[in-house]
Parts: structure tokens; C-alpha cells; sequence
């Protein structure tokens, strides 16, 4: 995963006009909606800059290697290409293994994955094997939700756009165990999802979309999607380096997750079905041919991956995901660099110990691409901000680093006060039962105490243990993504359980130990 990557629902627009409607008031509020917002105001930070000369190279590094020491990301390589070729490459810090990192070092993308993956699926339309606006059963005859009506209106265009109304948190992504067929056995579980809207009426970010595309290219090429991707893409465009099988994934170091704010070498998991939404990886020479190949609408050299009218397509917005951002065909298209005379399309990703981004200026015939060694939810804003201000320096103008998370620091802050204060309470109460009672109490205020102990203890254990990790995609993700808080959210669900059983207890003693009915309290 993907962690991902954080969307709410927003309304459609037709594809031909701009995206600048409001949100929708009700969005369904999940726990990637704080990335968005960070990502989002990373956007509106750079482009309220100056404009600026256009840099020398150096400058650029110097703004990045401020933004990965800030992170304290351990290692990154980044690049600045046009349409012709890379102009600029660097690299800094060392990778899992302790090694330097180079353009040659592997990283997972995350859900970079999406715009590749797209630009798979429209090899196959313009072959003529695919038809956008066909449902997406017609090549998938085992894909049906638990509304078979919705489901069966659902377009390969609509999976695309992110408006299939599959919400994001289906659980058939971010699996790891092997399996005979990942991709089937993915695309039976999603039976039982309940869609959130109508085909092609409202958007929702969710990996679900892009896992069942890559079940569609798989079915319809009569290949392994890694196959066929390999084969109609990554060769073509020269990605001689991109990871997409397990196998190829074991060659990956170890990346870094946020452990109370210092990066931690986790080993960095592989979902078998993640080539398609979130689990493809490469080299920073990889991610630059593929923005290459998008620069020049769909051609890299000779070499035609697609016509120029798919990759426009692509670019062009959809569905809005913000007053500023729109969804098109894998790719996300702001306005952050409007007025130094270029739209901004671009894709950010983040897997477990990993992140990406690949950002293209179309009029100006650059983009800028980065992939890191670290990912942590909170701290998504703050490694994926600086990409934009990156390309925002590479366009003329000029940037400011984006600010961290405070939440992250709040949320710790709570969970841990919490876990202090139950620590406290059941202490105090088994040393409590050590003494005598100083005063008879009625047994009716003791078994009211112990009913308000267990249900607030168990209320939070709940929320702590269930219903915190429930709005990660996964338990496994909200461990990996955020360790620090699942650790210490798991403790306090601990902790809270060991509340409401030493205040049983103690009840029980005080009653047994003489507390007074109601008739006698008088007595």
C-alpha cells in the first residue's frame, strides 16, 4: 500500500471542463483524508511563492537535501527530466543496507503504480481489446459487489476515474501471504463490498479500482499482469530496472517508518496483487523514463508506447478531488503552477518504508521525479510536500519547505497521557484493596462504579484496538505505517481492559467485604 494513498468523495465533472467545485460537505471522512490535506496545502504553499529565475541544479539539491534532513529520510535519489532525455540526477544518504544510494538503488513507489498501470490498460484500448466505456464484468465475468445491479454498470472508465463507488477500505489490498491466484482470489472477496454510490456519479480514492484494472489486463491479455506490463510498458520505455514480482521485491533494502519521529528500518512487505495500485517499484532512472514517455505523449526516442490522444486523455480532469486538484486517468491534475504558465499533473505514492512522486509540467516540457526510503502517514505531508516545491523551482518560480504534521505530535501526546493515566488507575486500585475500607458504601454505588468503569474502559479498548485500526486499509498497514501509534494505541487498549478488570475485582471485594443493600443503608 498506499498508505497511502487519503481521499474523501467529491463530484463529477464532465472531462472537458475545469474541476473547481467545492467538496462534497458530507465526504466520508477516512484516515487518509488528513494526507490530502496536507498534500493539498503543500500545493497552495508553493504556489503562492515569487517567481524566480530558473535555478542551476545545485540549487534544487540544496532545496531537497534541506527537506530529507528536516524528514530525516536516510536515503532519496531524485531527477529533473524533459521529453529528450534526463538533465539532472542526484542522490543522497544510504539505503537499507547501509550501502550509498544512486540512481541504480531500488525503492517501492507505492501508488505511482496508478498511472503506470493506466497507461497499461489504454495500450489494450487503443488495440482495440478494451473498451473504456465497456463494464468492466464484460472482461471480468467473476466481478460482481454485493450490489450485482451497481456492479454491473460499472465501466473500465469509471475504475479509472476513481467513480466506480467501491469505497476505499475493502480489504483485498495490502495482503501479503502468497497465494495461488492473487488477483481471483482478490477480485471473489470484493463480492461482499457494499458500493458508496452510483457508477460515475461520485469519486473516492481507492486502490480496490486499480487492483480490479489489473485483474482486467490480466484476463484480457491472457497473461500475469507483471507480463503484460513488462512487455507493453516497462520495456518499451526502457524501465529495465522496475520491480514487479515478489521475487524481484526480495532484491529491495529495507525501507524506514517513523518511530516517535526518527526513521526505523522496517523489512518492507509485497502484496502479490500491488504491481497495479501500489507495489511497483524501480530505480529513479526507471521513474524518469516513465515521465519521459509521458512528455512526449507517449513516446520515449522511437519508441511509441502510446498516440498522443490516450495520453491527453489521461491528463485530462474528470472527476474533482478538491477545489484545486482533478482526477483524470490515473493521474491527478492541480493548478499549484498556473501562473508560472504550466498545469501540474502528477502522482505521489507511499508503501510501507517507501515513498515516490513523479510530477510533470507539461508546457514547459520538464518534470521532477523522487523516490525516498521512509513513509509515515503523519508525515506524509511533509515528504511528499517539497516534490512540488521542487517543481515548482524547476518551473522559475520559488518554494519553502511545508511544515510537519502537528497532529502526529498531538496524537501521540493523547494516546500516551491515556496510557499513563490507566497505568495510574490500576495501580492505585490494587494497592487500594490492600487496605480496609475506611467507610461502608452502598452496594448500590458500587455496582454503578463498576458498570461505569467497565463501560468506559471497554469503549475504549474498543476504539484503541478495533475501530482506530479498522480505518486503515488494514491492521498490518496501520502497523506499518504508523508504528509508534499503533503500538501505543494497542497498550492503551491493554491497559484499559486492565482498568475495568482490577475495578471488577475491587468492586467484588468491597462487596463481599460488607457493602450495604439499599434497606439496611440506614441501619
Amino acid at each position: 500500500m498506499v498508505i497511502v494513498k487519503p481521499y474523501g468523495r467529491m463530484v463529477i465533472c464532465p472531462a472537458a471542463t475545469p474541476c473547481h467545485h467545492p467538496p462534497d460537505t458530507t465526504t466520508w471522512t477516512t484516515m487518509r483524508t488528513i494526507a490530502t490535506a496536507a498534500l493539498t496545502a503543500a500545493l497552495i504553499v508553493t504556489s503562492a511563492a515569487p517567481a524566480a529565475a530558473e535555478p542551476a541544479p545545485a540549487d534544487l539539491d540544496a532545496y531537497i537535501e534541506a527537506s530529507l534532513e528536516r524528514n530525516g529520510v536516510p536515503g532519496a535519489a531524485w531527477a529533473v527530466v524533459s521529453a529528450d532525455g534526463v538533465e539532472h540526477t542526484a542522490a543522497h544518504g544510504t539505503d537499507g543496507n547501509g550501502d550509498p544510494v544512486t540512481e541504480t538503488s531500488p525503492f517501492l513507489w507505492g501508488s505511482v503504480a496508478k498511472p503506470v498501470t493506466a497507461t497499461t490498460v489504454m495500450t489494450l484500448v487503443e488495440d482495440g481489446r478494451i473498451d473504456l466505456d465497456e463494464p468492466a464484468a464484460t472482461y471480468l465475468p467473476d466481478f460482481t459487489l454485493a450490489d450485482s445491479g451497481r456492479s454491473g454498470r460499472i465501466t473500465v472508465r469509471h475504475l479509472l476515474e476513481q467513480t466506480s463507488g467501491i469505497p476505499e477500505g475493502t480489504g483485498i489490498t495490502d495482503r501479503f501471504d502468497a497465494a495461488e491466484d492473487p488477483y481471483g482470489q482478490a477480485v471473489a472477496d470484493l463480492a461482499v463490498a457494499e458500493t458508496f454510490a452510483e457508477p460515475g456519479t461520485e469519486f473516492e480514492y481507492a486502490s480496490a479500482n486499480y487492483l480490479v484494472l489489473g485483474a482486467i489486463v490480466q484476463a484480457v491479455s491472457g497473461m500475469p499482469y507483471e507480463d503484460y506490463l513488462r512487455e507493453a510498458v516497462l520495456e518499451p520505455t526502457g524501465m529495465n530496472g522496475a520491480i514487479a514480482t515478489a521475487e524481484a521485491a526480495q532484491a529491495v533494502p529495507d525501507g524506514h517508518a517513523y518511530v516517535f519521529g526518527q526513521a526505523t528500518a522496517i523489512d518492507a512487505p509485497f502484496d502479490p496483487t500491488g504491481p497495479s495500485y501500489g507495489y511497483l517499484g524501480g530505480t529513479v532512472d526507471d521513474l524518469a523514463r516513465f515521465a519521459m514517455m509521458q512528455l512526449g505523449k507517449g513516446a520515449i526516442g522511437e519508441t511509441r508506447v502510446l498516440e498522443p490522444e490516450s495520453v491527453e486523455l489521461a491528463q485530462t480532469p474528470a472527476a474533482a478531488m478538491n477545489e484545486r486538484v482533478g482526477y483524470g486517468l490515473g493521474w491527478k491534475i492541480g493548478d499549484g503552477n498556473a501562473d508560472l504558465g504550466t498545469t501540474t499533473v502528477f502522482h505521489t505514492g507511499g508503501a510501507p518504508g517507501y515513498s515516490a512522486a513523479i510530477v510533470l509540467l507539461p508546457e514547459l516540457d520538464r518534470a521532477v521525479v523522487i523516490a525516498q526510503n521512509a513513509y509515515g502517514y503523519f508525515q506524509d505531508g511533509a515528504l511528499i510536500g517539497p516534490v512540488f516545491g521542487a517543481a515548482r523551482i524547476v518551473a522559475g518560480g520559488a518554494a519553502e519547505l511545508p511544515e510537519g504534521d502537528g497532529l502526529y505530535v498531538w496524537a501521540l501526546a493523547i494516546v500516551l497521557s491515556l496510557l499513563a493515566a490507566a497505568a495510574l488507575v490500576t495501580v492505585w486500585t490494587l494497592v487500594r484493596l490492600r487496605r480496609a475500607p475506611k467507610r461502608i458504601v452502598p452496594a448500590w454505588r458500587v455496582w454503578i462504579g463498576m458498570g461505569c468503569w467497565a463501560v468506559g474502559g471497554l469503549a475504549l479498548a474498543y476504539a484503541m484496538g478495533v475501530a482506530l485500526p479498522g480505518l486503515a486499509p488494514s491492521r498490518v498497514l496501520f502497523t506499518l505505517m504508523m508504528p509508534d501509534v499503533a503500538w501505543s494505541a494497542t497498550a492503551l487498549a491493554i491497559a484499559a481492559l486492565a482498568v475495568v478488570a482490577a475495578k471488577l475485582w475491587a468492586g467484588s471485594v468491597r462487596l463481599r467485604r460488607g457493602a450495604r443493600a439499599p434497606e439496611s443503608a440506614g441501619g
